[in-house]
């Protein structure tokens, strides 16, 4: 028997690009794309050193080969479309943050719990990037992946020129990587310590039992002056890699200290999932199984191939394994992406 999902899935694809609008990065013509073809999965065979210079071209492009994903570089190039790394002429790159499931402290079975926790560091990352970094509102561009997380872009100028150690060093203080509490019995000063040292303020004063195990009082009890007594010492001993674990921000360094990251375009689809990578505009409001949403009500007949608990554009499906059902085309083409039912 032919399997007709993928066929099916390229149609969808097909249509959605014929009409969508993509949320192109500033100096687009200055980046590198990348495609990755639907004809060629389950191979995941990249197509890249792709440049444009109008919208139109990108148009064109994408709907001559309908891909399943697209990519385009945080970096910025004298010549994008060189094949050599060494030949493209760097000029600088965005800063990205990639928020991801597969990174964060809490795992989940559920879509819709792991969404909800990253979205929770996204809120995170975006305070201390303003209070700690100065980065102003306007230089900060936040994006639902399509996937399980979210992309946040700095554009801001003064972070272009930076290179690899520099944003490793930036991985280092959003991920508290061995951050300095007491230097010679002193209270090391900066906010890094600052965010541990309110956690565990926070922490022994909403636990009286505390106070008790470590001989604590009113007096002594002092983590922002200059001294750090013994006593204290031995507090922020014992309470430090849980204050690092609920205080560190829990990002995928490596793309952030990449200089030449492929990133997911906004406004193109995650071929994972089928769902639109999406501009962020109120991180509080924003639902991705609803806003990201981009297919229509149209029955499609699937068999599914699992037990499927699912909730998109807040209506709840559950299937059994092995049924035969007739669902909404989004919800159809969500589970075709994710293998979770064929097309039938």
């Amino acid at each position: 028997m032919i399997d007709l999902t993928r066929p099916y899935l390229k149609k969808k694809f097909e249509e959605y690009y014929k009409k969508c609008r993509f949320d192109l990065p500033r100096e687009f013509y200055r980046r590198e794309f990348a495609f990755v073809p639907f004809d060629l999965l389950p191979d995941f065979v990249m197509f890249r050193h792709i440049s444009f210079k109008t919208p139109e071209e990108l148009r064109d492009y994408v709907l001559s080969s309908i891909p399943a994903h697209i990519y385009y570089s945080s970096a910025y190039y004298e010549f994008p479309d060189e094949d050599r790394m060494d030949k493209k002429g760097w000029l600088g790159a965005d800063l990205i943050f990639d928020i991801d499931a597969d990174h964060l402290p809490v795992r989940s079975k559920s879509f819709e719990r792991t969404l909800e926790i990253a979205k929770m560091e996204v809120k995170k990352l975006l305070v201390v990037l303003k209070k700690d970094f100065g980065v102003d509102e306007e230089s900060v561009e936040v994006f639902f992946s399509g996937g399980r997380g979210y992309h946040v872009h700095v554009t801001s100028e003064e972070f272009l020129s930076l290179g690899s150690a520099e944003r490793r060093e930036i991985v280092d203080y959003l991920m508290l990587t061995n951050p300095r509490i007491v230097s010679r019995g002193f209270l090391h000063d900066s906010n890094a310590v600052l965010r541990i040292i309110t956690y565990i303020n926070r922490k022994l004063k909403r636990n009286p039992e505390l106070f008790e195990k470590y001989g604590l009082n009113e007096k002594n009890l002092s983590l922002k002056g200059n001294k750090v007594s013994r006593r204290m010492q031995k507090v922020l001993s014992d309470l430090l890699p849980e204050a690092i674990a609920k205080r560190r921000i829990y990002i995928d360094a490596p793309v952030t200290a990449d200089v030449k990251r492929l990133i997911r375009l906004p406004g193109s689809l995650h071929g994972k999932t089928g769902l639109r990578v999406t501009r962020v505009d109120d991180i509080d409001s924003f639902n991705p199984l609803r806003d990201a949403v981009v297919f229509g009500d149209e029955l499609t007949e699937v068999k599914t191939l699992t037990r499927i608990k699912l909730k998109l554009r807040d209506i709840e499906f559950n299937l059994s394994p092995g049924e035969r059902v007739k669902v909404p085309e989004y919800v159809a083409v969500f589970l075709l992406c994710r293998g979770m039912a064929v097309y039938s």
